[in-house]
């Protein structure tokens, strides 16, 4: 079943996402729109959230320069079990795309290391480039 636009308005929901390298990235929505590859599927975004909530911590959290520690305990969770965690710059903004690194992994989780189910879900929504590098991450250009 696919996301409505007024509950992807209304929410903060957490999406995932790889890179053109495998990473695995985690995006808090903060009341924007999502990708149509995210939104197509409340199903397949609920099999992801709980596997990646459910995964082994696999090292701290590097929480981006400036980040409030406290503010950051969502996307730290998620970097600890290996993803780069982004979040919405403004709240609320749904034509907005752009997403600031809250916090990224010591050891960085690859699309190879899922199950393939898993795999083939997150492969429908992705980064061109690499995510390593980024510390702005522009939805807009996720495919």
């Amino acid at each position: 079943m696919p996301i409505p636009d007024h509950d992807q308005i209304d929410a903060d929901i957490d999406w995932f996402a790889t890179d053109a390298n495998g990473h695995v990235l985690h995006v808090a929505s903060g009341g924007g729109r999502l990708p149509e590859s995210v939104a197509a599927s409340q199903e397949a975004l609920l099999a992801l959230h709980q596997h990646f909530l459910l995964r082994p911590e696999t090292g701290a959290a590097q929480l981006a320069e400036g980040t409030n520690a406290a503010e950051a305990s969502g996307a730290a969770r998620y970097a600890r079990r290996g993803l780069f965690s982004f979040a919405k710059t403004n709240l609320h903004a749904p034509a907005d795309t752009q997403y600031q690194l809250v916090a990224r992994p010591a050891v960085p989780l690859t699309v190879a290391e899922l199950p393939p189910e898993l795999a083939q879900l997150l492969h429908r929504t992705q980064l061109p480039g690499s995510v390593a590098g980024l510390a702005l991450l522009d939805a807009a250009a996720i495919a």
